[in-house]
């Protein structure tokens, strides 16, 4: 099972100032990664998501607060039950090739997300839909067959549930350049150097968006993004060095905006391989680690150790930290699993994080002591995705990004035999609360829906 390390890193965006909110022209951009596919419901990579937040739309949105808002759907309701949601959507969007989007892309969408054949690891956010149909052009109706609290959360999370035009599926450009109703089309991409982004002259927002193109440059080098971004060669950098923080702050000519990320940074443990497939060595693991350590040497003071992925500012957080670093108690375990005099492991971080690489370092001198004896696997980031993919490793580092709703925490990683589960992990146990906690969470809705209903009277 995958034992959590480091969670909710701020999210480090950085730019020259003077940045006012003015018609037209073009943004620089550096990235740090190059997207991997640009299929929504085929992606997991978030360096392809960073782009898709440009291009796509989804029924509702949330807030600075996180709260759920319009946003393709101008309302909704739900049936008492539960079991019938239905989204009222506006008249007056368009898809960036100019033509009008209706009711029956949305069921196009998300039916197409829940077919199996598409093999979408993300179809387990329309947990509990059991058909979508489109009464007429702006009304859509999702039948449920078990209610799903969680359902109007995860419609507004990430673009992931993005609405895509039919015929970017149909002419197979889906991967390359999508068809959305987002503020921006895909003009250009030449992976590994830059993606160019120009204004959806059909965006639904008026006098939206401010900018006439955004050039984005693949730039995974951190040192280089920051000298660049230093420099004025680019305008603006998703995201910086975390030992590069402090100085950027200092500089009158950078602004650096901190936001807290809903990600966490995890080891996956392959659960099919022995020796790792016995539950004690894996214990063992986790009792061989400081946690702090590995923290500091990550993010350098810009995130805090945790074992609950959930951050602790969230009501959905317990407190779940069962292991503290405790030698002794590793070798007695790994001694009844019959490997107490060590064995080898493959660690395998990206060069496209830095701090996985980071990670990755401090782990072999944490697990040196008992014996184990790591090597580091460094792969770039289409072929690291491409081998976490197929089981190709002993342990993994990277991070799980985009999470609002506390399912989104736990289900698509560690139910049995989801899609986005790569570490192969079962166990009925689990998967038993996980459900039981949908129920929970469906009382708990309800309570303080009675309670505001009370105190509004």
């Amino acid at each position: 099972m995958k034992r959590f390390l480091l969670a909710f890193t701020a999210l480090l965006i950085a730019a020259s100032p003077g940045l006012a909110q003015k018609q037209g022209g073009t943004l620089i951009a550096a990235w740090a990664q190059d997207p991997v596919g640009l299929d929504p419901q085929i992606t997991s990579a978030r360096s392809s998501f960073q782009i898709l937040e440009n291009v796509l739309d989804t029924l509702v949105t949330l807030d600075e607060n996180q709260n759920v808002i319009p946003s393709l759907a101008e309302k909704w309701e739900v049936s008492e039950d539960g079991l019938s949601w239905t989204f009222h959507l506006r008249d007056d969007v368009k898809f960036s090739n100019g033509r009008p989007m209706t009711a029956q892309d949305v069921v196009f969408t998300y039916q197409r997300m829940l077919d199996p054949a598409t093999g979408s690891g993300n179809a387990y956010k329309l947990g509990g839909v059991t058909e979508i149909s489109a009464p007429d052009d702006f009304t859509v109706v999702m039948s449920l067959g078990a209610p799903n609290p969680g359902l109007l959360g995860k419609l507004a999370t990430d673009k992931t549930v993005g609405i895509i035009a039919q015929e970017s599926v149909e002419d197979g450009t889906i991967n390359t350049q999508p068809i959305g109703t987002g503020p921006f089309k895909i003009t250009e991409f030449q992976p590994g150097i830059k993606l160019v982004l120009e204004r959806n002259e059909h965006y639904w927002r008026q006098d939206l968006p401010y900018l006439d193109t955004i050039e984005i440059r693949i730039i995974t080098d951190e040192s280089v993004r920051r000298t660049a971004l230093i420099t004025g060669d680019v305008d603006w950098a998703f995201s910086i060095p975390a030992q590069s923080v402090e100085e950027l702050k200092a500089r009158d000519d950078v602004v650096v905006d901190e936001v807290p990320a809903g990600a966490y940074w995890y080891i996956g443990v392959n659960t099919e391989r022995p020796p790792l497939n016995d539950v004690r060595v894996r214990q063992a693991l986790s009792y061989a680690l400081n946690r702090g350590q590995i923290t500091e040497a990550a993010a350098f003071g810009n995130a805090e150790p945790t074992q609950d992925p959930i951050p602790s500012s969230s009501s959905w957080n317990f407190g779940y930290a069962p292991y503290e670093q405790n030698l002794e108690r590793a070798r007695q375990l790994l001694e009844e699993a019959g490997v107490g005099n060590g064995f080898n492991l493959e660690i395998m971080p990206t060069t496209q994080f830095a701090e996985s690489v980071r990670i990755a370092q401090v782990l072999q001198a944490q697990l040196a002591p008992l014996g184990i004896t790591t090597s580091l696997r460094t792969l770039e980031w289409a072929n690291w995705l491409e081998e976490e993919g197929k089981g190709n490793y002993d342990t993994y580092v990277c991070s799980w990004n985009v999470l609002v709703d506390p399912d989104d925490y736990f289900y698509a990683q560690h139910k049995t035999g989801e899609v986005f589960n790569f570490t192969g992990y079962s166990n009925p146990t689990v998967d038993e609360l996980l459900r039981k906690g949908v129920k929970r969470r469906i009382v708990r809705i309800a309570q303080r829906s009675t309670r505001r209903s009370t105190a509004s009277s």
